[in-house]
C-alpha cells in the first residue's frame, strides 16, 4: 500500500512541464487526475513520462526531440492544456521537476534584437514567407529535399536549392535561427539531418550540433530515432495560420517548416 502511494505521488509530482503561478486555475494534482480520466490525455501523458524520463533524471544534457513532441501531443488533448496552467502550490518536488523540464517546453523564442542570429525559426520562416523570392525558394526546397527530411541523403538538387535559399537575405536567417514553438522537434530533426548530409563548399549548412556527419553521397541511410518526416507534412502554412499562442501552450500543432 505504501509503495502504491509513493508511485501515485511520484506521478503527481512529475507534472513538471506545467506552468505554475497565482494565475493558475487548478492545482497540478487535480489537473492530472482529470487528465487520467480522459483516454487521449491519459495515453499522451504516459507517452510524455516515457519520452522525457531520461532527461528528467539528468541522464541527458539536451532535451530529446521525442520529449518535446510528446509535450506537444499532450497539449493537444482536451485536458492537456489544464496541466500547463496548473499551480504546484507549496509542493517543492513538483516545482523542482517543473524547473527540470522547462528546456523542453515548445515555446516561441522571442529575440531581444533584430539580429538574424537572435531569431526564433518561427519568426525567421514567417519573414521568409512575406517575401515572394524567399517564399518561392522555400517551396522549391520543400519539393526537392524530401529525402533529406526523412534522414536518407542530401541530393545534388536539394543542395543546390539550399545554396540558392542561403543567397537570399531572408533565407540566411533560416540557417542561424533558434528552433522554437510547436514546430521545434521537427525543426531540430531537419537541422540535424542538414548537419549530417548537406555541405556546400566544404561547410555544413543549417547546422545543428558539433562535429561532422556522413557525407551527402554516403551510402549509409540515417533514420532519426523518433520521426519519419514526409515532405507533404512540411507545406507552408497559409497566411493567418501562424502560431499565435506564445505563453507556452503548444496548442494546435502546426506543420513543420524548413529551417
Amino acid at each position: 500500500m505504501i509503495r502504491a502511494i509513493e508511485v501515485v505521488w511520484y506521478i503527481l509530482s512529475t507534472v513538471t512541464w506545467l506552468s505554475s503561478g497565482a494565475g493558475g486555475q487548478h492545482v497540478c494534482w487535480q489537473a492530472l487526475l482529470r487528465c487520467q480520466e480522459e483516454k487521449e490525455c491519459k495515453w499522451a501523458y504516459s507517452q510524455y513520462t516515457t519520452a522525457c524520463d531520461s532527461f528528467l533524471k539528468g541522464a541527458r544534457k539536451q532535451c530529446p526531440s521525442h520529449c518535446i513532441g510528446a509535450l506537444v501531443k499532450l497539449n493537444q488533448t482536451h485536458s492537456g492544456p489544464d496541466l500547463e496552467s496548473c499551480d504546484c502550490g507549496q509542493d517543492a518536488q513538483c516545482r523542482r521537476a517543473k524547473r527540470a523540464i522547462e528546456p523542453c517546453m515548445p515555446r516561441r523564442y522571442r529575440a531581444d534584437s533584430a539580429d538574424a542570429t537572435d531569431l526564433g525559426c518561427t519568426e525567421a520562416r514567417q519573414r521568409c514567407e512575406e517575401e515572394s523570392v524567399c517564399h518561392s525558394a522555400m517551396e522549391d526546397y520543400l519539393s526537392n529535399c524530401g529525402q533529406l527530411f526523412n534522414g536518407r541523403r542530401c541530393t545534388h538538387e536539394c543542395r543546390s536549392t539550399i545554396q540558392y535559399l542561403l543567397s537570399i537575405p531572408s533565407g540566411v536567417s533560416l540557417n542561424t535561427c533558434v528552433c522554437d514553438g510547436v514546430e521545434r522537434p521537427f525543426c531540430e530533426v531537419v537541422k540535424d539531418n542538414m548537419h549530417k548530409f548537406c555541405s556546400i563548399n566544404g561547410q555544413t549548412v543549417f547546422t545543428a550540433g558539433p562535429g561532422p556527419g556522413p557525407g551527402p553521397d554516403s551510402e549509409e541511410n540515417y533514420y532519426y530515432e523518433d520521426y519519419d518526416i514526409n515532405k507533404t507534412d512540411l507545406k507552408p502554412e497559409r497566411s493567418g495560420e501562424a502560431d499565435t499562442r506564445t505563453s507556452g501552450s503548444p496548442g494546435h500543432q502546426h506543420q513543420p517548416r524548413p529551417r
